[in-house]
């Protein structure tokens, strides 16, 4: 992938929202597109409330209730785990590492299959499993880290989950390899303006959104999404 994939997919979701952009030569934002800060997803964002969360989820078409009370419970659940990772992004974490949560070593991959995990149950229907929203709460809750999927999107990246036991390795899996989309954008931007992985990072997110406001994370959501879920030709085409 190259960076200007991330800000072409930024034109099309802006066309699927409505929003007015105008787009330089390449498909790209011509400038920053302006944020609705009181939209579901970047209200929860901003608050990380429960019942926010929940708005978010059901706003994406979910098809059954969203428990804001079951999400509370797990966030307070999770606590250690959430705070351990709050740093960490998805372009620059070692997947394959070790975190101490509190105070005790624990694999990552371990950590992060727990946390999908304990997400899966946020539906009001009782014993229901939900692997999208599963990812949108761990995104909202750790923008940085987590990239939301849905169906569309886990079979593009060849990560079908066929029972809810396989779930978390799933999701992990899918990492890895969203992972790799990740780093081959941002070498792309610092091969073209010779700069540092960080500085990459930044100066993406800022070129495409006011304040940088949406993270790696979330433009990597939003290629995946316009080009597999909606597929939009213009991320087909080279």
């Amino acid at each position: 992938m190259h960076y200007k994939d991330l800000g072409r997919a930024a034109s099309v979701d802006a066309d699927f929202s409505d929003k007015i952009v105008s787009a330089d030569e390449t498909g790209c934002p011509a400038k920053p597109i302006a944020i609705d800060y009181d939209a579901p997803y970047e209200k929860a964002l901003k608050t990380k409330d429960p019942k926010d969360i929940a708005k978010f989820l059901k706003s994406w078409r979910t098809r059954t209730g969203i428990s804001s009370t079951k999400i509370e419970r797990y966030i307070k659940i999770k606590s250690q785990e959430l705070r351990t990772l709050r740093n960490l992004d998805i372009v620059s974490v070692d997947l394959e590492s070790s975190v101490h949560v509190g105070g005790r070593p624990r694999v990552l991959r371990d950590v992060v299959i727990d946390l999908f995990n304990t997400f899966l149950d946020v539906s009001e229907q009782l014993g229901r499993r939900d692997y999208t929203a599963s990812s949108k709460t761990l995104h909202v809750l750790l923008p940085k880290l987590f990239v939301m999927w849905d169906d569309c999107i886990r079979c593009a990246y060849r990560c079908k989950v066929r029972r809810p036991k396989e779930a978390g390795t799933k999701y992990f899996t899918f990492l890895k390899r969203v992972q790799r989309e990740a780093k081959e954008a941002v070498e792309s931007y610092c091969k073209e303006h010779n700069c540092t992985v960080n500085e990459a990072v930044q100066e993406i997110e800022r070129s495409l959104y006011e304040g940088g406001f949406y993270s790696f994370a979330r433009l990597l959501d939003q290629y995946n999404f316009q080009k597999y879920t909606v597929g939009d030709d213009r991320l087909w085409t080279k």
